[in-house]
């Protein structure tokens, strides 16, 4: 890639994260000459990739006009596997949502073959919702399950056959790593320095982004969060190992503790006909049985996250999935537990978070990042163009 290529592709990535900007502000953000700057916007507009508002004259006393990226320029596709449902949604080019279509799975049934048959019929009705503009679609993103959300169907999707599905470019993803994405995303341009994710949906998982890049170790398997030890007494996990954080504050580790407090007679509205988290998180507001559950569990992750902080010392902490509905008995025994295990300078400025996020924007992550793979700019995330790595 030449030096003009390398401007076009600075910019272009700017402006999809940040939004619009004149011709002045990318002179100045780049640093570099103004007709080298301009020659690379004019390449970027007879592309059809990024639009400006005519520009009458070279001094008209008025603010210069915004460029922005072409949000008609193309279309992209991501779709979302859970435990619980397939989410699909199109985006237009600068990742805001066309159309969004979410099924209902049943826990029952959950080999491969019925997983792939559902995915399916999810981009068959996108694509019937978004008719013509069918003919824009650039990629699909997949944002793939962890082993801990959907233990019984192994690999579901691979990227071969997407590609068969759809005759388009494909990615594929962990689940979590687009998730943990597009919190960071969401809070630009005043994102943390550092995020840390902790999601408990099905299983439990984390991710890591510190000044913009995602940390996943040397292996890929870097922030498994859920087998960090909290009791080593505790119950066996899939792991091997005793305690870790999964089989105490995951769904089976939950059940498993309800289901030990309805064996000694306990005095709760909890049973054995509806035994799920989001009962439990219903009870917890006013069932002392299900109030202690959730608080021996909100310790639980205390004590996981307390390792984090004293090893990462992250700016933010975001939690999610379906424990936050404890709301702040949640935030507050976390914050407690990680004060009372970790050094104050590591505390102190340390926020807490619930997750903002709404039910397609992991699908949503996902298009964004197909998208910047097509273009070229995934990984670009500095003005001096220095190594990738995995950069947002």
């Amino acid at each position: 890639m030449n030096r003009r290529e390398h401007l076009q592709k600075l910019i272009l990535r700017r402006l999809l994260l940040y939004g619009r900007a004149t011709r002045p502000e990318l002179v100045a953000l780049t640093g570099r000459r103004a007709a080298t700057v301009f020659e690379a916007i004019d390449a970027l507009k007879a592309a059809s990739l990024v639009i400006e508002p005519e520009r009458r004259g070279k001094k008209t006393g008025r603010r210069a006009p915004e460029l922005e990226c072409n949000r008609n320029c193309g279309c992209f596709l991501g779709i979302e596997l859970r435990a619980d449902a397939v989410i699909g949604v199109v985006t237009d080019s600068c990742g805001d949502t066309l159309e969004q279509y979410e099924t209902r799975l049943d826990p029952t049934l959950l080999p491969p073959e019925y997983l792939r048959g559902e995915i399916g019929k999810s981009i068959a009705e996108l694509r019937q919702r978004i008719g013509d503009k069918w003919e824009l679609m650039r990629g699909v993103g997949f944002a793939a399950p962890e082993a801990d959300d959907l233990p019984e169907c192994g690999t579901v999707v691979s990227g071969e056959w997407l590609t068969n599905e759809c005759a388009l470019p494909v990615g594929v993803w962990p689940r979590r790593m687009a998730k943990t994405r597009m919190e960071y995303i969401s809070r630009l341009p005043d994102a943390p320095e550092s995020l840390f994710h902790l999601d408990t949906d099905g299983g439990i998982g984390g991710g890591f982004i510190k000044c913009g890049r995602i940390f996943v170790g040397s292996s890929g398997h870097g922030m498994e969060i859920g087998h960090v030890v909290v009791d080593r007494n505790g119950p066996l996990c899939s792991c091997g190992s005793r305690g870790c954080l999964e089989t105490v504050a995951g769904r089976r580790g939950i059940l498993d503790m309800v289901r030990a407090e309805l064996r000694r007679g306990a005095d709760t509205e909890l049973d054995g006909k509806d035994l799920s988290i989001r009962r439990l998180v219903e009870c917890s507001h006013r069932d002392q049985t299900a109030r202690m559950i959730a608080t021996r569990v909100s310790e639980s992750i205390g004590s996981a996250l307390a390792t984090v902080v004293t090893l990462l010392n992250p700016s933010l902490i975001v939690l999610s999935g379906e424990l936050t509905g404890l709301g702040d008995l949640l935030l507050e025994t976390v914050r407690e537990t990680i004060a009372d295990c970790c050094l104050s300078g590591a505390v102190r400025k340390l926020k807490l978070e619930i997750s903002a996020l709404e039910s397609g924007d992991t699908a949503r992550g996902v298009a964004m990042m197909i998208r910047d793979r097509v273009w070229g700019i995934d990984g670009w995330r500095t003005w001096e163009g220095d190594d990738p790595g995995v950069s947002i």
